[in-house]
């Protein structure tokens, strides 16, 4: 491939980009050194580039874009998480932060445990990968009982955490009083994803630590 091309490769990589698939960036150093170190050079762009984390315009650059790098690189090309390790690492060397971690899968429904009826928890699922939750549930003098998980962050592509808030308002037959709407934060959620259908709800309350398992409810 042809050094000229470097500026493009530069350009590539810093448009804005969406959250990528959990990345090494270790993996994309070897990968980098073994193929695209050869035209690109080492550091890979000039200068202090910022946000240089871009899989999907790596390969549109692959896949002709560039013809060139689609010789050098070879019929097979990469795979995805080989696109995000190389984007990874590039972004390592010209200053830019990987991505936060997300998942590719979409958990959004309503989830519960069959042997314990009368009680759940609903996963909404936004297009960055962030996560609302929310729990009904029953309190010890078995009073309907409200959570809500309002976002966190994945620690990998199967776990997510954040902060647990207990709520409460006004009842729904009387007018809406806003002050009497309250979010407490009571501790943090876990949900670790076993596969897209089981999960693991783990969560605080007030120093108290409940693990449930949970699965999709079907219809």
């Amino acid at each position: 491939m042809k050094s000229g091309w470097t500026p493009l490769l530069v350009t590539l990589l810093t448009l804005a980009a969406p959250a990528a698939l959990a990345q090494s960036a270790a993996n994309g150093e070897t990968l980098y050194k073994s193929i695209c170190i050869s035209c690109h050079g080492l550091p890979p762009v000039g200068g202090a580039i910022l946000g240089a984390n871009n899989p999907s315009l790596i390969r549109q650059a692959i896949n002709g874009l560039v013809p060139d790098m689609k010789l050098v690189v070879g019929p097979l090309g990469f795979n995805d998480a080989q696109l995000a390790d190389i984007a990874a690492y590039i972004a390592t060397v010209v200053g830019g932060s990987q991505p936060p971690v997300t998942t590719a899968t979409d958990y959004s429904d309503l989830w519960w445990n069959a042997n314990e009826s009368g009680w759940g928890f609903n996963i909404v699922q936004h297009a960055s990968g962030n996560i609302f939750g929310v729990m009904y549930t029953y309190a010890a003098d078995g009073k309907p009982l409200w959570f809500v998980l309002p976002g966190g962050s994945w620690s990998s592509s199967t776990v997510f955490t954040g902060a647990w808030y207990q709520v409460v308002g006004p009842a729904y037959t009387s007018p809406f009083d806003s002050s009497a709407v309250n979010a407490t934060q009571v501790g943090t959620a876990t949900i670790s994803f076993i596969d897209p259908s089981h999960a693991s709800l783990s969560f605080t309350v007030n120093g108290t630590t409940v693990v449930k398992p949970i699965t999709r409810q079907p219809f």
